[in-house]
């Protein structure tokens, strides 16, 4: 999860120069208007859903299941890959 936020702050640096330094979970709002329709829309749903489990993970007891860190991982794997590439446009 701090990877997501980490690729979303160097592509909010490099394309807008800022970064979000609040709440997290607003971070897809930032690099959409940096972005705009370079956003994809199946990226800012892998970044919503990873963000949505930040707290949950970072500071929660609750244990998940196999199957939500497979997809949990699949939204950051598919995130990161988009997000490298963009980042060297």
């Amino acid at each position: 999860m701090s990877s997501a936020i980490a690729f979303t702050d160097a592509l909010t640096a490099k394309h807008g120069g800022r970064i979000n330094q609040q709440d997290h979970s607003g971070a897809h709002g930032l690099l959409r208007s940096i972005l705009g329709n370079r956003f994809p829309k199946a990226q800012e749903t892998h970044l919503r859903r990873i963000l949505a489990q930040k707290d949950t993970a970072q500071y929660s007891a609750r244990y998940i299941s196999l199957d939500e860190a497979r997809t949990m991982l699949e939204h950051l794997e598919q995130y990161a890959l988009w997000a490298a590439i963009e980042f060297d446009r």
